[in-house]
């Protein structure tokens, strides 16, 4: 396995970055590239410092950030492991990152938490008054080169049907998709914009967004089915946009 990694970080050598970052990519490409199979015991933290040119600190966080990408589990006495595949969402609708080649690049989410909102005007405005509304946020990794911040605003109930789901299913649902299928409620327009954010979500985050996309959905007579804010880093990855709502 050591010499995966060494070969992948001599290949990168150019590659500007902190150093952490270096080894994490060098071991996300083993393991999106299969090199190294769900359930592989890595190396510890302390068999690679003594063979990479890195401190145990930096190698401590390339293992942090890969824990929390969901690609490595650590199991106490045992070690870290890859993780088994995560579950790639269908027909993502808001983070359409293009590849090299023009394609579009998966998305891999994961639940952080949800949240019952306070009254406010801004939702009066949005769902209507007095109404209850859910806020549910995923971290969603895009190919695993990086990660948008989802918050999905929606009626408590459709979020609870939402979350009474298992939680693997939860974090790679396409609400917008389940939304037609499960509770009749087509889209017929989405209305998107681009804008800075605030700095409000930006305190909670271990990168400082560049954008935020804020997405309303409404139904065919005229309802909003959901908000949603998707706050975007620093990325040369262009997002595409589609007018087509066709199922």
């Amino acid at each position: 396995m050591l010499e995966v990694i060494q070969a992948r970080l001599a290949k990168n050598r150019t590659a500007t970055g902190p150093k952490y970052q270096a080894l994490r990519n060098a071991i996300l490409g083993a393991i999106t590239s299969q090199e190294w199979k769900a359930g592989m015991r890595l190396p510890t933290e302390a068999e690679l410092s003594k063979e990479l040119p890195f401190s145990l600190g930096t190698i401590q966080k390339a293992y942090g950030q890969l824990v929390k990408d969901g690609l490595v589990i650590r199991s106490r006495g045992r070690g870290s492991f890859v993780a088994p595949v995560q579950k790639q969402m269908a027909e993502p609708w808001h983070c359409r990152f293009l590849g090299d080649d023009g394609t579009v690049l998966p998305v891999y989410p994961r639940l952080i938490g949800h949240k019952l909102l306070r009254t406010e005007k801004r939702w009066s405005e949005l769902f209507g008054a007095h109404a209850k509304i859910v806020r549910i946020d995923r971290a969603i990794s895009i190919n695993h080169e990086f990660e948008v911040l989802s918050q999905f605003y929606a009626l408590d109930t459709i979020t609870k049907a939402l979350l009474d789901r298992p939680r693997k299913n939860v974090e790679s649902a396409n609400f917008k998709m389940i939304l037609l299928r499960e509770f009749g409620m087509p889209i017929s327009r989405i209305v998107q914009m681009i804008g800075r954010p605030d700095s409000k979500p930006a305190r909670t985050l271990p990168w400082q967004p560049q954008l935020v996309l804020e997405a309303t959905a409404y139904t065919a007579e005229g309802e909003v089915a959901y908000f949603q804010e998707i706050f975007i880093p620093r990325t040369q990855r262009k997002l595409m946009f589609d007018s087509d709502l066709a199922i």
